[in-house]
């Protein structure tokens, strides 16, 4: 791959977990499978990868090559999703509030605000949602709530850690309490929030990891919750 290209590839691998794992989810809770399910996960892909292409234009407006790289990823991601879901695109539509609200708050707040962070990952989850939908024709928004809430407690932990601000650790604790909370109104099970244990004793205690590290914790923490939640959703 040229240099030029590699600039264009998202070294987040923390956003591919959670791509993965959502995609994963939605699967499993839809207890069906379709060759269809195959270009969905590249077009998620593409969308996700394309967020590599609109940050670095938000940085340089000036050359135009990184929007155009961005816009190019995102038509032919659409291209596979009208081809995939067809006829029910209609109600998928006011989905399309979530990736709005995230380009805007990554525009003009910057890829690192708490709001663009948490919105990032509310966006990742909706793989679950797609998936399903796509499997069982169901639009599932209490399967939505379950993953979203999970993962965008990782930007509360993260920016606990990193800040060591007493207002992040605060809110990394009264976060995994309302996730509790919503669990709670949503009827799911409160078991499958387990790995948010850890994100507790790390606002406490602060205890000290290499960033790295930290990454493998978060991926292991996933690969619970992906256990828990087939299991007890």
């Amino acid at each position: 791959m040229k240099p030029e290209a590699k600039a264009y590839v998202l070294k987040e691998y923390g956003s591919w977990s959670v791509l993965i794992i959502s995609y994963l989810i939605g699967l499993g809770v839809s207890h069906a499978l379709a060759w269809a399910a195959v270009p969905l996960f590249l077009a998620l892909g593409l969308l996700v990868n394309s967020k590599q292409a609109f940050a670095t234009w938000t940085r340089k407006t000036i050359d135009q090559r990184p929007l155009a790289v961005f816009l190019v990823q995102v038509f032919i991601a659409t291209a596979i999703l009208v081809a995939v879901f067809r006829s029910d695109i209609p109600r998928l539509l006011p989905l399309l509030i979530f990736p709005a609200a995230y380009l805007l708050s990554n525009k003009f707040a910057g890829e690192h605000f708490v709001l663009t962070e948490a919105l990032g990952f509310t966006l990742l989850s909706l793989a679950a949602v797609l998936v399903k939908f796509l499997l069982t024709e169901g639009l599932d928004v209490r399967l939505f709530f379950g993953v979203a809430l999970y993962f965008t407690a990782g930007v509360f932990k993260i920016k606990a850690m990193l800040l060591k601000k007493i207002h992040y650790r605060v809110g990394a604790v009264l976060y995994v309490l309302f996730a509790l909370y919503m669990y709670h109104r949503f009827h799911i099970a409160y078991i499958i929030l387990l790995p948010l244990v850890e994100n507790v004793i790390v606002a406490v205690t602060l205890y000290k990891v290499k960033l790295q590290t930290t990454g493998w914790i978060e991926v292991g923490k996933s690969l619970v919750f992906l256990g828990l939640f087939l299991s007890w959703y």
